[in-house]
């Protein structure tokens, strides 16, 4: 059962991600709120916790709720609250982990590339709705549910890696039935005869919220560097669409190209 402490816990860590989302979307005052599905997709919480988090922010006057359509709406300036822009990365680092952008090699092998041994938790691998940025790539409407894999790797028993994997149900039955601390691209590979084609890739230094902190075991705000990607077989259909996250300072990326001769 649910503790009153911890319960506040997930509030406070909900309602900080909500101010950090506001101003990642540049909301203002006046602007609508997301839903309580959307917010508790994109923080990846429950919706007993954003439901709890909003409470907070009613009874102080940050947000209003409206009968009809209006919805919930931001009543003073939230996004500032975050000062996200004013995030502060340390470049000395304990460990530097090198990773290459857009590959199809697993965490653990560029790991073990080099010497770095890792293990992976699986906290969940189900079928669940999604969010809409999520539901938009697979061409799939929102109420449509995806396959989810929340990961999170470990080097020398401590966090060093949150990821999200998502893919299609319907292309791949029995997928969870797999062992889900193995190489997705390689369990595709060689269960389904899937082959990536190519990976888009965005990078991005944004502040933690959600589960991103809570499993990294880092404060809310902390830089990370979120790896959003998206890989395609040959047809360009979309088969994997994972964000992985790592805390700032202890990754390095690195890229290669190779110019037309």
């Amino acid at each position: 059962m649910a503790t009153r402490a911890n319960i506040g816990t997930a509030a406070t860590r909900t309602l900080q991600g909500i101010h950090l989302l506001a101003d990642l979307d540049g909301l203002h005052v006046g602007d609508r709120l997301p839903s309580e599905r959307e917010l508790a997709a994109r923080l990846q919480v429950s919706r007993s916790s954003v439901r709890n988090a909003l409470a907070i922010m009613r009874e102080r006057g940050e947000i209003v709720t409206k009968p009809g359509r209006s919805g919930t709406v931001i009543a003073t300036d939230i996004a500032h609250q975050t000062m996200s822009s004013r995030i502060d990365v340390n470049a000395k680092s304990a460990r530097i982990f090198n990773r290459s952008t857009a590959s199809t090699s697993g965490l653990p092998h560029m790991l073990a590339s080099q010497g770095i041994d890792c293990t992976t938790t699986v906290i969940s691998a189900r079928i669940q709705q999604c969010s809409d940025q999520i539901c938009q790539l697979f061409r799939v409407p929102t109420s449509q549910p995806l396959i989810r894999v929340e990961r999170v790797r470990m080097v020398s028993n401590q966090p060093f890696s949150y990821e999200q994997t998502y893919l299609h149900p319907h292309d791949y039955p029995d997928f969870l039935d797999h062992d889900m601390t193995q190489s997705i691209y390689q369990t595709l590979q060689f269960e389904y005869g899937t082959t990536i084609r190519s990976v888009d890739e965005t990078i991005e230094v944004m502040p933690g919220f959600g589960n991103a902190v809570k499993y990294l075991h880092i404060p809310t705000g902390t830089p990370l560097l979120c790896a959003f990607s998206r890989a395609k077989d040959a047809l360009g259909h979309t088969v994997i669409v994972s964000i992985d996250t790592y805390v700032a300072t202890q990754v390095r990326l690195t890229t290669s190209h190779t110019l037309p001769e």
